[in-house]
């Protein structure tokens, strides 16, 4: 408005060259509010006739807790989904702009006719004839594909009294069904393109580490440079889309050796179709609005506001970089993970946990008044980064002032510190839980968690920002618990996130699953996700990598000699498991047992149960059981994003043998690492089998070509 009005002071003066008297300028002010209105009325009756989807009704929307819908919805589903199909072919470049399900701000009745009055107005945004706008109906769908039975090894506790020896007897087998891979790889010369052409201050900070991206397209050599790796997945009930983050590198030789690493966020409908210039409407506490309805806090009332975040794009995470020292440093975001905490608003929020490299002030030596010297370490930390919240400046990675960036934009970051501000140099061995119990506890959460040393166990509990006024800084991280005093990564290392079973058990209200609910003994809770073990010189490659099954339990039953009141134990870990996933070269041009073989576990993107109708139950002979279902994404050569789901993982786990000892009401083996042991050996076992096997295939293969070549010379 005060550029409107500008305009017309500016265009007044112009003309008549005389100095507007008071009268004037309020009529030109009214004049300005009725114009305003004027367009924004023509704007909201435009899109209420045209490109609001309409949606189903509140009552057709079903939550996580069933996410099977009846015949008639789906049908209502899927039309509306081929509309936003042709809306995202058709008008490439024209945004869809989705409000969450629960919308229901102030007098606003969260209806949809009332979706672009309140984008223009109370948002204050401005909107495109033919962009499309609307409230999500959507809900979760899993894909109709096929699966194939695999068995796993998995190796318990074992009890005190275990040993190296006893492994035979800690073992036991489940079965499963895996699918084959889903492949989710960008265009990564689009994505460049556009982060070329948008030209953001994120861009020009960050050139100088790629200076030869022009060239690159010139010589079409994109894809010697830049590779795209470690996608992690999560379901935004809310929105009904999937979003994904993925590490993109720059390299001047190989994925294993990266220069850079970006952040790349985008969004996939739920049929995982990728979806273009997409605008969510998320909630910003941070825009607080008084309200006799609104969400008591602190001691004061205030509802929060909304704002747009805009996908695809490279995430603005402020890094530590300094271009003219390179070798060794492996500048920006590693290992990105994305997850959903739930936030004392009361709703999900994503947010992503990686790790980087930066610097701290480790001595200042001042010779006089003008002249001093400042030293550094350099360490690899954790982070959180809250991707709907946004921080000015470099805060948690520069220490000094740099007028550079202060007034740069970014994702809002806070770094993780250890007891007694302790840091590493590298920070690869973790995995990320939510405490379920105290979600319940509190309503939301303030704390996340870390398997911070997977063998010789320890748990890391880091407070986390649910306040926006109470943003302290300097809050450290704890020791949850410690089996011991040992300190290294080893060879097992984090995979994906941790998924509390407890959670996912009361999220449904199937009656099957009572007798696994009614089992679990008070104060224990299980997670459970995929670590990988790395393996050198095993037979196949330099290293091979494969996920590993892994169970963690918190038992508070339990007495102990630990700094915690609640212990913990890897209550079962798998050797390698391949799921049957096809491996690829490291070098497309050599065999697969050179350089690195690797399958690497990303993270979980989702886990669901559903009324199986293929399934019939063996007594009854019924139909409509029930199943569960796993997708979690992976990665091979360093160079895909991949997703895979599973079937009938928590069934499997909790029942037969396995079962029986994870829902044992007296547990022991709390200082034991031998599973841990016992599966790291399988898995070089797995190695060098796979080693051994790929030479015969490969001189067999070598045999038939050589035969292959004679036939065709005797023909000559």
């Amino acid at each position: 408005m005060d550029q409107l009005l500008h305009l017309f002071n500016h265009q007044y003066l112009d003309s008549s060259s005389i100095k507007l008297s008071l009268r004037r300028k309020r009529k030109l002010t009214i004049f300005g509010l009725f114009l305003f209105s004027l367009i924004s009325l023509m704007i909201i009756i435009t899109y209420s006739n045209n490109n609001i989807l309409p949606g189903l009704s509140n009552s057709d929307y079903y939550s996580s807790s069933s996410t099977s819908s009846s015949s008639s919805t789906s049908k209502e589903e899927n039309k509306f989904q081929e509309k936003i199909h042709q809306h995202q072919t058709t008008k490439p470049g024209k945004r869809t702009i989705i409000f969450p399900n629960n919308f229901n701000h102030h007098n606003h009745n969260g209806g949809d006719r009332n979706l672009v009055e309140y984008y223009v107005k109370n948002m204050e945004q401005a909107l495109d004839p033919e962009d499309l706008i609307y409230r999500n109906r959507f809900t979760y769908k899993l894909p109709t594909i096929p699966y194939n039975e695999q068995t796993i090894e998995m190796f318990n506790d074992g009890g005190d009294n275990s040993n190296i020896d006893t492994c035979p007897k800690m073992s036991t087998t489940i079965k499963i069904e895996s699918s084959s891979v889903i492949n989710k790889n960008g265009d990564l010369k689009k994505i460049l393109k556009t982060f070329l052409q948008e030209d953001s201050f994120y861009y020009k900070e960050l050139s100088p580490f790629f200076p030869d991206l022009k060239k690159h397209f010139d010589e079409d050599t994109i894809n010697k440079h830049w590779y795209q790796f470690i996608g992690s997945t999560v379901w935004l009930e809310q929105y009904g889309v999937h979003l994904m983050v993925s590490r993109i590198i720059y390299t001047e030789k190989d994925q294993g050796s990266p220069k850079f690493s970006l952040a790349y966020l985008q969004i996939f409908d739920k049929n995982w179709q990728e979806m273009d210039n997409v605008e969510l409407i998320v909630p910003n506490p941070s825009k607080k609005i008084n309200s006799i309805n609104s969400i008591e806090k602190n001691g004061g009332h205030y509802d929060y506001g909304y704002k747009s975040v805009l996908y695809p794009t490279i995430a603005h995470i402020p890094v530590y970089h300094n271009s003219k020292q390179i070798g060794g440093r492996f500048y920006g975001i590693e290992d990105p993970r994305i997850v959903l905490i739930k936030t004392s608003f009361g709703y999900e929020e994503p947010v992503l946990i990686y790790n980087s490299y930066h610097r701290k002030i480790s001595e200042k030596i001042f010779n006089n008044d003008q002249e001093g010297k400042i030293n550094f370490n350099n360490y690899r930390s954790l982070f959180i980064g809250w991707l709907w919240k946004t921080q000015l400046g470099k805060k948690h990675v520069e220490e000094l002032p740099n007028n550079e960036f202060k007034k740069n934009e970014y994702i809002k970051i806070k770094e993780f510190i250890k007891p007694n501000n302790h840091r590493s140099n590298t920070e690869k061995n973790w995995a990320f839980f939510i405490n379920y119990q105290e979600r319940l506890k509190n309503g939301f959460d303030s704390y996340v968690y870390f398997a911070n040393q997977l063998k010789n166990l320890k748990i890391l509990k880091c407070p986390i920002i649910n306040d926006e006024d109470n943003d302290n800084d300097e809050d450290t991280c704890e020791w949850e618990y410690q089996l011991d005093d040992y300190e290294g990564a080893g060879v097992l290392h984090g995979g994906t996130e941790l998924i509390n079973i407890n959670q996912l058990l009361n999220q449904y209200n199937y009656q099957e699953l009572n007798s696994i609910k009614d089992l679990i003994p008070n104060d224990r809770q299980f997670w459970v996700g995929f670590a990988r073990a790395s393996i050198k010189d095993c037979g196949c490659g330099s290293r091979m990598y494969r996920p590993n099954l892994l169970v963690l339990m918190k038992d508070g039953n339990t007495n102990s000699n630990t700094n915690s009141n609640s212990n913990y134990k890897i209550a079962y870990i798998s050797s390698f498991v391949d799921l049957g996933i096809e491996v690829l070269p490291w070098d497309l041009n050599k065999g697969l047992c050179e350089h690195y073989n690797l399958i690497i576990p990303n993270g979980i993107s989702s886990w669901t149960i559903e009324k199986d109708s293929k399934i019939k139950n063996k007594n009854k002979n019924k139909n409509n059981q029930i199943m569960d279902y796993m997708a979690f994404t992976i990665s091979r050569r360093d160079a895909t994003v991949d997703i895979v789901y599973i079937k009938g993982l928590l069934k499997a786990l909790f029942s037969g043998e396995s079962g029986k000892h994870l829902l044992a009401i007296e547990q022991s083996g709390f200082k034991s690492v031998n599973n841990i042991d016992c599966a790291l050996k399988n898995s070089e076992k797995f190695c060098k089998i796979y080693g051994e096997k790929f030479k015969i295939d490969q001189q067999q293969q070598q045999q038939e070509q050589e035969k292959e070549n004679n036939q065709q010379q005797q023909q000559q």
